[in-house]
């Protein structure tokens, strides 16, 4: 039986993944977006804006919320609020309208130790939603790789194609837990199916780590393509993407980004992945 999904941040990497691929599971999916006009589908699209919480769509009749949708520029003011106070009043809605299962789209970054606002502002939010929420699965997903490449994927990817040259974050030793949105949409589907009640965070990665450096080389080796690697120190680079934020000039890669890489945690609890017997698959350097 098909069943009725309403995805925030659907036109974002991961919600537009999800949009297509439980429609062609054949389940019903609305589309929550700030451009409605931009969605897949108009008939089954809503306006929603994280910064405009008093304007939130009806979920009545919905099956499962997905919440992807994440305010980034970390240069407003407003930034902690935005999102804070939208996802909460998100799923104030949600318990309102009497959802029956929701799903919150987390990240690897997100831990009691943060160093990136991303991190400890999602943390924020898991902590309140696994404490307030009813009927909850909170997914901390891995580094997104899925064509065409996003983030900082992508932006390494573009140093790989464009220069015989590549910088590393110092010795390229920061360690990284791939997640294919292949497997990300299968332990969704499980999660929306079996709607299990799981009161810790789901990571969403294989377990098996690469390095910065390997993740380098995975990109070039994907190019066929031979590259020289010079280490630059992390606060080298970090003080130059700062720079270029406050110029406005955005390259695909955020200061703040590198924290999370720079300070992610290794203190990694794979275990709920396991109770669900969904399994991810290894990035094949």
């Amino acid at each position: 039986m098909p069943l009725r999904f309403a995805i925030t941040g659907a036109n974002g990497q991961i919600g537009s993944f999800l949009v297509n691929s439980l429609r062609n599971s054949g389940h019903i999916v609305y589309e929550l977006v700030r451009s409605p006009g931009k969605a897949q589908n108009k008939q089954y699209s809503q306006f929603f804006d994280l910064a405009q919480p008093k304007q939130l769509p009806s979920l009545k009749n919905i099956d499962v919320l997905i919440h992807t949708a994440y305010f980034f520029d970390t240069t407003d003011k407003d930034y902690e609020t935005i999102n804070v106070v939208g996802t909460q009043q998100l799923f104030a809605q949600a318990q309102q309208d009497q959802v029956p299962y929701s799903i919150f789209i987390s990240t690897l970054s997100a831990h009691a130790k943060a160093s990136s606002l991303y991190g400890r502002i999602k943390y924020q939010l898991e902590q309140l939603l696994i404490k307030n929420a009813a009927n909850i699965a909170v997914i901390r997903p891995g580094l997104i790789f899925h064509d065409p490449l996003q983030g900082i994927t992508a932006t390494m990817d573009n140093f790989v194609r464009k220069f015989p040259i590549v910088p590393l974050i110092g010795k390229g030793k920061q360690l990284i837990h791939p997640c294919f949105l292949t497997d990300l949409g299968q332990l969704i589907g499980t999660l929306s199916l079996k709607q299990p009640k799981i009161s810790q965070p789901i990571l969403a990665a294989t377990e098996q780590s690469i390095t910065f450096k390997q993740l380098v080389k995975y990109l070039a080796k994907q190019r066929k393509k031979s590259v020289l690697l010079i280490p630059i120190p992390f606060f080298g680079i970090y003080f130059l993407l700062k720079a270029l934020e406050l110029f406005k000039i955005k390259i695909g890669l955020r200061s703040d980004s590198l924290l999370g890489i720079q300070y992610a945690s290794t203190d990694n609890d794979f275990s709920a992945l396991h109770h669900l017997g969904v399994q991810f698959n290894p990035l094949n350097i």
